[in-house]
């Protein structure tokens, strides 16, 4: 079974490293662990004084690849300061990362996996009410999307 590493990033303050790691049947099974763990560490570091904002998940393989990296912000408490938030996926020969915000979130050699990951986190956001985009660039050109906030919300309406 494959391990995974998942190191806590913090903005000013570098990296915790994970010596240990463990074990997933795959990407997408870490990924439902990391969010479920996220949920309960956002509250550790509120309690500890520390915006948990502040703080990523970074997720290595045992070949010492980022395979994603889940930024607070995307699970905890208040909006951000725009209006919506946009997800990019660039192909290319090497395989396909993903950026949130021009901030690189991971990537994954196949498109399917890479849109497969970037949608959950859309619904995530949508089921809090707030708007995202995806923009899906490849050697063919530019592919933008909305999410179903954007498309529910009366004219006017502020996505947050």
């Amino acid at each position: 079974m494959p391990r995974f590493y998942l190191h806590i990033h913090s903005k000013g303050q570098g990296m915790s490293y994970d010596e240990s790691g463990l074990d997933y049947p795959d990407v997408k099974t870490a990924w439902s662990a990391v969010v479920r763990a996220a949920q309960s560490l956002k509250f550790v570091f509120a309690a500890h004084g520390h915006d948990p904002r502040d703080y990523a998940i970074e997720v290595e393989n045992e070949a010492g690849e980022v395979v994603f990296r889940l930024p607070f912000s995307e699970i905890s408490g208040p909006s951000l300061p725009h209006s919506h938030v946009t997800y990019k996926l660039v192909g290319s020969h090497l395989g396909w990362p993903i950026y949130r915000e021009d901030e690189f979130v991971g990537g994954f050699a196949r498109r399917s996996l890479a849109e497969a990951l970037v949608w959950r986190m859309v619904e995530a956001r949508c089921a809090e009410h707030k708007a995202s985009q995806v923009l899906i660039e490849d050697e063919f050109g530019c592919e933008k999307h909305l999410c179903r906030c954007f498309q529910e919300a009366p004219p006017g309406t502020r996505l947050s």
